[in-house]
């Protein structure tokens, strides 16, 4: 009789621990929740279970990435489906973090074709296609060649970095490098 009643409590406190952790979920995934219901299918924040880790999951494109912790999560995202400007097609995926300075980012993939692809003169191509002006420098970020520049006339200084994998170049363009740089070696590309 001892033995039931006990493990008749045992399975009470396990019940109860279970539905407070779902609440607790629930309630901590609030936030995520909201900022999904905008998004297509396919590209999702993502919070963790624990703390306040925040990532950004773009199956559509083929890239995930974490959100920089000084930034709290995120307070709005916008994905752009395939369009066509010029002679380029791409995606755009624009986000900004909840606090702090130099939270607004935004992600451009554009489809290539050509495997032996210049980088930077294809990136000088597009910036003049444009109307856009930049010093182009190439350096390394984590095992991803970058051409990098700094737009001061019509980004208002906003700095965009240029990456190539496989068949798509990436352009992250944003007003901090340290977050631009969080981003690549935290990304999964």
């Amino acid at each position: 009789m001892v033995k039931k009643i006990v493990f008749s409590i045992l399975v009470i406190v396990v019940l109860v621990l279970i539905g407070g952790g779902f609440f607790y979920w629930q309630k901590n995934q609030a936030d995520v929740k909201e900022l999904n219901k905008t998004l297509p299918e396919g590209v999702k924040v993502v919070k963790s279970f624990i703390g306040e880790k925040y990532k950004v999951v773009n199956k559509i494109d083929g890239y995930e990435f974490e959100i920089p912790p000084e930034w709290k999560g995120v307070n709005e995202i916008v994905y752009t489906p395939e369009r066509t400007e010029e002679i380029y097609t791409g995606t755009s995926l624009e986000l900004e973090g909840k606090e702090g300075e130099g939270r607004v980012l935004s992600i451009d993939s554009f489809k290539v074709e050509q495997l032996n692809l210049d980088l930077k003169l294809w990136v000088e191509n597009f910036f003049n296609t444009f109307g856009l002006i930049g010093d182009f420098t190439q350096e390394k970020v984590g095992e991803l060649d970058i051409v990098k520049t700094q737009e001061n006339i019509h980004l208002g200084g906003e700095y965009v970095y240029f990456f190539r994998k496989d068949k798509i170049v990436y352009a992250i363009t944003g007003p901090s490098e340290e977050f631009i740089r969080f981003i690549i070696t935290n990304g999964k590309w």
